[in-house]
């Protein structure tokens, strides 16, 4: 599979989008202090010169998500293609009554296929996609501009035959400072937050499962000590899932290395939570290697990344907790969000 990408450019702002799961990224941002800044995370393996046949044979054995993972993208559905078992008995009350549909990917289909240049601006991108004639999602339809001042607008249209309730989100990824500490998430808006109902990574994630978080600075780890975990990147080699539950869609990450700050902003009643993904170099196998570093973070309406079956069970902890997890998609479906830089 390719890896061929959309170049677009306006005002201060330019950038790349691959046609491999309509990824957007590196993205260039010149900013009011003449510096150039590129705030979103790359694979290091996505380019890498492979001269020994057993290494190009990893890279493409991969699934296609992970072959240039990087940067931000729609995820329809959301999530795992098939349902965790694994999970504290409270997550498995009544899943065996939820109808799955057919879907084989992580992330959906569009997250893992080429999608269709339609761009008709040098200034502006856009993509789309065709699902399975199976599929309940019809297709999915995407433009990235750049606004007057300089932010990246998203609209995301979602095409579907008949109504169907599925997980949904934005992957976002952003790249970290190499030293510990010297980025900072801000999130006015918290309300709560969960870890993931297990062990993200065995041996390797350090906070304890399944637990309801008050404070996002003061996070209960399984040794018994707190992580504060806005303040990045984390000492510890660790990969950790948190769910915010939020009233206002915004979150700022300020990289107080390079002085900027990113800031995602979406309608918070189509996704009423947002999954921070920590990949803080815990991976220790192909293609991770621990050279992985990032954050994640990911507008959603889903349980986690659990998948279908799990975010349209109205008996899972997170729904009775008042929490939606997933959007009932009727006919086209219209999101829109945007991503800005500035200096700090």
């Amino acid at each position: 599979m390719s890896n061929k990408t959309i170049d677009f450019q306006k005002g201060k702002v330019s950038g790349k989008v691959s046609l491999l799961g309509a990824m957007v990224g590196p993205v260039e941002f010149l900013l009011s202090n003449n510096k150039v800044v590129q705030p979103f995370s790359t694979a290091p393996w996505a380019n890498e010169e492979k001269s020994v046949n057993e290494e190009k044979n990893l890279i493409d054995n991969l699934p296609p998500i992970l072959k240039n993972i990087g940067g931000e993208w729609p995820c329809v559905p959301f999530g795992m293609p098939n349902a965790k078992r694994n999970l504290p008995l409270e997550w498995l009350h009544k899943i065996d009554c939820i109808e799955p549909i057919d879907e084989s990917f992580m992330h959906g289909f569009s997250a893992n296929h080429e999608w269709q240049d339609i761009s008709n601006s040098l200034q502006e991108a856009e993509l789309k996609i065709e699902y399975p004639l199976n599929h309940p999602v019809k297709r999915l339809s995407r433009k990235i501009s750049v606004t007057d001042n300089n932010q990246l607008e998203f609209e995301l249209l979602v095409e579907t035959e008949k109504p169907v309730e599925l997980p949904i989100g934005l992957h976002g990824t952003f790249k970290l400072p190499n030293k510990p500490g010297k980025a900072k998430l801000i999130i006015d808006s918290f309300k709560s937050a969960y870890t993931y109902p297990v062990i993200v990574e065995p041996n390797i994630s350090i906070l304890e499962p399944n637990q309801k978080i008050d404070d996002l600075e003061q996070v209960l780890r399984s040794d018994g000590c707190f992580e504060d975990m806005t303040t990045l990147p984390l000492e510890n080699s660790t990969e950790e899932l948190i769910l915010l539950d939020l009233s206002v869609g915004r979150i700022q990450l300020q990289n107080h290395d390079e002085c900027y700050e990113v800031v995602f902003e979406w309608d918070i009643e189509q996704f009423p939570s947002c999954l921070l993904w920590y990949s803080n170099k815990g991976r220790d196998y192909y293609p991770w290697n621990k050279r992985f570093q990032a954050i994640g973070i990911e507008p959603i309406a889903s349980a986690f990344d659990l998948g279908v079956i799990h975010s349209r069970n109205t008996f899972s902890p997170l729904q009775k907790a008042g929490i939606k997890t997933g959007f009932t998609l009727d006919g086209t479906d219209r999101f829109s969000y945007k991503i800005s830089v500035n200096t700090i």
